[in-house]
């Protein structure tokens, strides 16, 4: 064979390498068209979450908390967004944290984790008295009618404007809603003792409390990194003013330093 018909014989190899490619790639192409196909039309339909494993602390039925996620019998598993089903649950007042997972072949699991009442407070409407529940990170989880038995410290002193489930209380307020979360956690009767707190502003970032408690009448001052042990004192300090029968003539209690000050009416 001579080296002029050499040539169209390596053309026609490389036409008929190319020529294969092609039709391997068109292959595989229509293979991954007919398994889309397969999968829209016969499996993905008949793929529904046949099982819901629901854990919540919220005091709500199973059927509500799933409404509140849009879950129905006819919910897919492939197409279900866990992430999106996720900021759908924590976009309301009364959920902390959700944790979504899809389990194979048809199983959902839904942890919910709620918000806990840390105080109470009342704001004017239209002439009328609206009472606000908010919790650890000042959350108002609940606006309107309270349930009976609710039985938390009142905050007062604060000015609201316009207020709804789900908006939080000023910043500034922070540091001491964690101070109370812990207060209400590790000593719970210490915390009962407390029936209102209300806020007194130095200036936009400082502030003090005035405490009032159960046992007594007199108004108590203190820091806004209040404890258990701060508590305490406070309680111990009333209580022997109260047996010694002289808290009538006091106007207030000051523990906002270590060295406790009697503030006397002056009318005593």
């Amino acid at each position: 064979m001579t080296k002029d018909s050499a040539v169209p014989v390596e053309k026609r190899s490389a036409y008929r390498r190319t020529r294969n490619i092609l039709l391997l790639l068109i292959a595989l192409l229509l293979t991954v068209l007919l398994i889309q196909l397969v999968l829209n039309l016969l499996i993905m339909p008949r793929m529904k979450i046949g099982q819901v494993l629901l854990e919540s602390t919220l005091p709500f039925s199973d059927e509500t908390l799933l409404g509140m996620g849009g879950i129905t019998g006819q919910a897919n598993y492939l197409t279900l967004n866990e992430q999106e089903l996720q900021l759908k649950y924590e976009s309301y007042p009364l959920v902390r944290k959700a944790f979504i997972q899809k389990q194979f072949p048809n199983t959902l699991k839904i942890v919910l984790y709620g918000r806990s009442p840390l105080g109470l407070s009342f704001q004017e409407e239209d002439g009328h008295i609206v009472p606000i529940v908010f919790d650890n990170q000042g959350i108002i989880i609940h606006k309107g009618k309270l349930e009976d038995g609710l039985d938390l410290p009142i905050l007062s002193g604060i000015r609201f404007g316009p207020v709804s489930e789900g908006l939080a209380l000023p910043e500034i307020l922070q540091p001491f809603f964690q101070n109370m979360e812990k207060l209400q956690a590790d000593s719970p009767v210490l915390f009962n003792q407390i029936s209102e707190i209300r806020v007194n502003k130095k200036s936009d970032k400082n502030f003090y409390l005035t405490l009032f408690l159960s046992s007594c009448t007199t108004p108590v001052l203190a820091t806004p990194d209040l404890n258990d042990m701060l508590l305490k004192k406070i309680l111990l300090v009333m209580d022997v003013l109260k047996n010694k029968q002289i808290l009538k003539d006091i106007e207030y209690a000051d523990f906002r330093s270590d060295q406790v000050v009697l503030k006397m009416r002056e009318d005593v």
